[in-house]
């Protein structure tokens, strides 16, 4: 009977992120602008969004950015429920 070798691994540290408005802006915009919405529609939506969804956060001790995402795709399913689509699947093919 061989020995098995056992390698233990440290648990990884969690990444952390810093809650940045600007860039979710941009990032809700060029969404936005893959669906052909109006610039101006788009500039008012992501204003509002960043804007609830920061105000949501910091309310909170700790967030993680599937709590970012998922917040983001649920303010914009007030505005635009294929935008919100569209951003709950980015990256993904569909």
């Amino acid at each position: 009977m061989q020995k098995q070798n056992i390698i233990k691994r440290k648990p990884k540290k969690p990444a952390t992120f810093t809650f940045d408005e600007e860039k979710l802006k941009v990032e809700i915009l060029a969404e936005a602008k893959k669906l052909h919405i109006a610039e101006s529609t788009a500039e008012m939506m992501a204003g509002k969004v960043v804007a609830n969804v920061s105000k949501w956060a910091k309310k909170r001790a700790v967030v993680t950015l599937d709590d970012i995402n998922r917040r983001v795709a649920t303010e914009m399913t007030k505005y635009s429920a294929d935008l919100s689509y569209v951003y709950q699947n980015r990256g993904k093919i569909i």
